[in-house]
This record gives structure tokens, C-alpha cells and sequence, in this order.
């Protein structure tokens, strides 16, 4: 309680006046006590403001290192057409292609780092949170022979029924021609071989023996060439295959098909989508593939 003090007329000692508010007033007086204890307000983009009294005015916090609003999306195309339009939909100064070959990736970098020539930004990191990307898928007529690849040597039928099936992936020799050697081959199965002549222009001559001493012989091609796309929506290439054969114990002979090069033309390709994507979008391309920190 307030001390009383002496009245000058009176010399009397009387209590001071009490200064009373309306219960509106002592409300907000509570609410302002209260925001005062925590003015650290966060609005819906996540930017932090203080509330202050001065009318519970939003002031925005300044903070240096903070980075501007950006979009966070991670597209996956099917093709390179969607990759470069996305691209040239969305791409600044900033951005970059990054074309991971182990991966069989070509990523548009959207939101990359900032050019080392802009003055204003050097330094400055992009937050690398919007990218667009075409992640490659080998093609089913790829696949089909590469699978035949990898399987090795098989029987006459069998090698015969795949070449017959597959026949019009091939450009050289002609798909009439190599049923008619698939078929040659069939005509063969149980039958024993016999000897083997290489021709002038690097094919083989195979010739095959029956019980009754009847003779069968086929022409097998020194090579095939496919014209197959590497990958799922891209264009054809044009990829070479050896014919490999050997002689069994039992008599017969077993075949099988040898990729030439196969590799090295499907790095070229992949490459070569990757640049054409630069060419359509103006932007820098590396080849490699992005890492961590050290």
C-alpha cells in the first residue's frame, strides 16, 4: 500500500487517488505484457518477425545469410525433348546440365550456383533444390539382344528361333536373308558337322553330315548389323554383332553373337544427347557426376 502524504491545506494525512482502468484496458494491457515476453512470431513462409507494441506491428527480421523464396521440385522426364523444354521453361544464369553416364542421367541443375562473373553473387551458393531430369531406360530391342549376348554359346534351334523372331532389327544382311539362315540352321539339328571354310569375304561355310552321308551346309555371315535405339525414345543407331560357333564333342556346334564396340557407341550416344540438350537450352554441360564435399 502507497504511503499517505500530508494535505497543505488540512495538514491532514490523506491516501493517494487510486488510478483505476476498465477491465478492457487491464486485458490488453495483459496481452501486450504477454507479447512482450515472446515477440518471436513465424508467418506461413517460415520468415521470422518480432511483435512489437507499437500497435503488435509485424517488423520482418533481416537475416544476411537467409535465401530468397525458392521453388523445390524434382521432375523426372521420359524424354529429351520434355528436358529441354522444362529447361528453357525455368533456367537462369544459374543453371547447369550434369550428365552421369553410370547413372544414364542427363540433370538440368536449375537453381545451381551462382556464375563466377556475376559480381553481385559471387560467393554465393545456390540452394539446388529444383532440377529436372531424363533418366534413360535401355529400349526393348536393346535389351532383347543384349540378353542374347550375354547368354553365350546355345544350341542350333535355339539360336535359329531368336534370329527368325528378331529378324527386323536387322539392316545387314537383309531380314530375307537371315531367315533363310536361321531356317538353314534348323534344317541342320541333329546332324553332324563336319568341316568349316572361310570364304573370301570373311563368312564361314559350315557343312554338316548325316547318317547316310548326305551333306547340308550353311552360310554364316562374318557379322550382323542392328539398327536398334539405345535407349527408350531415341533415335536408332547402327550396332555390329560377330557370329561366334564351335564344335561340340558330340558333333554338333553351338553359336552365339558378340557385341562389337557396343560400349564405346553407347557412351557416344549418351554423350551426344546430353550436348544436344545444351544446344537446345543454352546451357553448360559436364560430364560426370555430382558429389559430397572432398
Amino acid at each position: 500500500m502507497a504511503p499517505k502524504t500530508p494535505d497543505p491545506a488540512t495538514d491532514e494525512l490523506v491516501a493517494p487517488a487510486l488510478d483505476l482502468c476498465s477491465p478492457g484496458e487491464r486485458l490488453e494491457t495483459v496481452l501486450k505484457a504477454a507479447r512482450l515476453a515472446n515477440p518471436l512470431f513465424t508467418g506461413p513462409d517460415g520468415r521470422q518477425h518480432l511483435a512489437l507494441p507499437n500497435d503488435f506491428k509485424l517488423i520482418e527480421m533481416e537475416e544476411e545469410g537467409r535465401l530468397p523464396p525458392y521453388p523445390e521440385q524434382r521432375v523426372t522426364v521420359d524424354d529429351r525433348a520434355s528436358l529441354s523444354a522444362y529447361a528453357n521453361r525455368f533456367s537462369d544464369s544459374r543453371s547447369v546440365i550434369i550428365a552421369d553416364y553410370d547413372a544414364l542421367a542427363v540433370s538440368a541443375r536449375l537453381d545451381w550456383h551462382h556464375h563466377n562473373q556475376d559480381g553481385a553473387a559471387v560467393g554465393k551458393t545456390g540452394p539446388d533444390e529444383h532440377s529436372v531430369t531424363l533418366k534413360l531406360r535401355p529400349s526393348e530391342e536393346f535389351q532383347r539382344w543384349n540378353a542374347f549376348v550375354k547368354a553365350g554359346f546355345v544350341n542350333q534351334e535355339t539360336f535359329a528361333r531368336f534370329l527368325e523372331e528378331n529378324s527386323a532389327d536387322v539392316l545387314l544382311p537383309d531380314p530375307a536373308t537371315l531367315i533363310e539362315i536361321s531356317r538353314d540352321f534348323e534344317a541342320t539339328v541333329g546332324q553332324t558337322y563336319k568341316t568349316s571354310t572361310r570364304l573370301d569375304n570373311g563368312d564361314r561355310r559350315i557343312v554338316f553330315e548325316t547318317d547316310t552321308r548326305a551333306t547340308n551346309d550353311v552360310v554364316i555371315p562374318q557379322k550382323i548389323t542392328l539398327r536398334i535405339p539405345f535407349y527408350n525414345g531415341e533415335q536408332p543407331s547402327d550396332i555390329e554383332a560377330h557370329f561366334r560357333w564351335r564344335g561340340t564333342g558330340g558333333g554338333a556346334v553351338v553359336f552365339a553373337l558378340e557385341w562389337h564396340r557396343v560400349e564405346y557407341h553407347r557412351r557416344a550416344h549418351f554423350n551426344a544427347i546430353a550436348f544436344t540438350a545444351a544446344e537446345e537450352t543454352g546451357l553448360p554441360v559436364f560430364l560426370g557426376r555430382q558429389g559430397g564435399p572432398g
